[in-house]
């Protein structure tokens, strides 16, 4: 039989030395100076077609792809024909080093890929077997199969149910619902979201099927991009259904539900769906998008599906208002707990600022503080400030022998915590009033380690953007994406990865220490909830630490703050080391001495 390929790269198909050949459009772009110009070397047969065709190569799936090695065998062909010196042989040695690097390390920087698949049965179809196995059997990636057999067609259907229960039903990897009221697969998610393991969840029609790298390579784009949601488009039999270029930006039809894939966190965060019952995947995306999410497609179908499609038709529009940056009130959201969290608030002078920064923290809503105030030998005097918060049952007292700053404070502290969570707040920000309880329970609901949000910016004349986090993007090298006046995260996650680390002398601790801390913990795979939640207000002047002459951005501490968090991860990033080693917790305890209830 013989095997069709589909890619619309490939081009010219003609018979050499017994071999089917054929031009790479792809490798043209890539290597030629004029594409359109004939060159042998952009052949390719017809096995190493196949092989690439079904593997369906995005930019996060080139290292140890069929691809990287067709690249590789066409730059050293190039090379041998290209001019020592020129400019477009630097161009082909630079794309020969880059695929020579992929084929050489299969490994690379992948990390591991899990999801949660939601297989929806809302219609009965024959091929439900094929579309199962085709999640079950997904290549690079490890799936947990949810098959939703929803109880209002139960009753006409209870044979081919009961079949699927049996087939699948004994799996490790596979969970049966059988959910009342639900109506629809993201109905379904949002019964389901709450309860699943992984940091991401796919959707999938029973009459289609994923194709074998759909999961790894949507998870691997998701993380490249640091988006949100992504999708592709949707094959079916009469011809694929695009996506739109800016999916989500209009209320209409976007991304077809079957392709796709998203992260819990941001579902979660969202407040999960609406009441809207006929286009509730619309309502998503453009809610989603309304709120700032990353929402991103792949370039081709990874899901066919074997009947025609029938997008949602979509209600009106809905007017929705902002509240402090999040959308979830216009959702179903979730059950929420009080919650129970410390809190750390080094003290280094500006004592004006750190009355209100206190305060707002003690006032929390559907929250309990534990406030660890830190003297940490500043130039005023705190011993008022000490007596009236003193005898607070939820305060407890601190003071340095010496200057030791914001990070190594925390540390020594962190043998104190009486809670599960801990949360930063600098003297000088406020704490909006759901600040916790935002943090805590997106943290409960996803699995979380290590929560982040968005911050308002005040305290200048100018008017300053809100600052708001993102998940990491790619494989970074130190970058700042948790707006650590916003952090919030687990106990447990703050000790195994030995704390915030040191860099000597005091001084080389009083920045960047925040960037090297969420790199280690996104590097050594801590899951992130990130919120479009506005839950601090920070305060910008002369003397925050962002802005002063000695640690400020630019300066000569901050840099080389910068260039040691880089060297630390790319350790990270290309060995198994243990993520503890670069910790201080524990350094210098010694230096921090917890103070009696009323002492001053």
């Amino acid at each position: 039989m013989t095997l069709d390929i589909s890619c619309k790269f490939r081009h010219s198909l003609r018979a050499s030395d017994g071999h089917e050949k054929a031009t790479c459009g792809l490798l043209q772009k890539l290597l030629l100076e004029h594409p359109d110009d004939p060159d042998s070397t952009c052949e390719v047969k017809r096995d190493a077609c196949i092989a690439c065709s079904r593997s369906r190569p995005v930019v996060s799936d080139l290292i140890g792809g069929p691809f990287a090695s067709i690249l590789s065998n066409a730059c050293e062909r190039k090379l041998q024909r290209l001019a020592v010196g020129t400019a477009n042989f630097q161009h082909v040695s630079t794309l020969n080093q880059i695929a020579d690097q992929a084929v050489l390390s299969p490994n690379g920087l992948k990390r591991a890929v899990t999801c949660d698949v939601i297989v929806w049965c809302g219609s009965r179809s024959s091929a439900s077997h094929r579309s199962i196995n085709s999640v079950l059997n997904q290549l690079l990636a490890e799936t947990t199969v949810h098959i939703i057999i929803p109880e209002s067609i139960e009753a006409r259907s209870s044979a081919h149910d009961e079949e699927l229960a049996s087939h699948f039903g004994s799996r490790y990897d596979v969970r049966i619902h059988r959910l009342k009221h639900v109506m629809t697969p993201l109905q379904a998610v949002h019964e389901l979201a709450p309860k699943l393991r992984s940091e991401f969840i796919a959707l999938q029609d029973a009459a289609a099927t994923s194709l074998p790298k759909r999961i790894e390579s949507a998870i691997n784009e998701l993380r490249r991009h640091g988006a949100d949601f992504i999708g592709s488009p949707l094959g079916t039999i009469f011809g694929d259904i695009d996506v739109p270029a800016d999916p989500g930006s209009r209320f209409e039809p976007s991304i077809p539900w079957p392709t796709l894939v998203f992260r819990r966190a941001t579902f979660l965060d969202l407040g999960g769906v609406s009441d809207r019952k006929e286009d509730a995947d619309i309502e998503l995306l453009y809610r989603a998008h309304a709120c700032g999410a990353k929402i991103v497609s792949m370039p081709w179908a990874t899901v066919q599906l074997d009947r025609p499609w029938e997008p949602a038709k979509c209600e009106a529009k809905p007017d929705y208002s902002m509240r402090f940056g999040s959308l979830r009130h216009h959702a179903l959201g979730f059950p929420k707990v009080t919650v129970a969290c410390d809190v750390v608030l080094p003290i280094y002078g500006q004592l004006d600022y750190v009355r209100p920064a206190l305060e707002s923290i003690m006032e929390q809503e559907d929250a309990e503080a534990i406030v660890h105030l830190v003297d940490d030998c500043g130039p005023e005097d705190v011993s008022e400030l000490f007596r009236y918060w003193g005898s607070h049952p939820r305060v407890r007292l601190y003071r340095n022998q010496r200057n030791l700053g914001q990070y190594t404070s925390f540390n020594n502290v962190s043998d104190f915590f009486e809670t599960e969570l801990v949360a930063i707040q600098d003297g000088d920000d406020i704490s909006l009033p759901h600040r916790l309880s935002v943090s805590g329970n997106l943290l409960e609901l996803a699995d979380g380690d290590y929560f982040a949000a968005t911050m308002e910016q005040f305290g200048t004349a100018d008017a300053l953007p809100n600052r708001r986090s993102r998940f990491p993007q790619g494989a970074p090298s130190a970058n700042y994406f948790a707006m650590n006046p916003t952090a919030c995260f687990r106990v447990a996650m703050f000790r195994s990865l030995g704390g915030f680390a040191d860099y000597g002398a005091h001084e080389r601790n009083r920045c960047g220490l925040d960037t090297e801390f969420m790199n280690r913990a996104y590097h050594c795979e801590r899951r992130f909830a990130v919120s479009t939640s506005v839950v601090t207000r920070h305060r910008i002047h002369a003397a925050a630490a962002t802005q002063r002459s000695d640690t400020g951005f630019g300066s000569l501490l901050r840099n080389q703050a910068d260039m040691e968090a880089r060297r630390r991860i790319d350790l990270l990033r290309n060995s198994r080391m243990d993520p503890r080693y670069f910790g201080g917790l524990g350094n210098h305890r010694s230096l921090t001495q917890r103070l009696m209830p009323g002492a001053s």
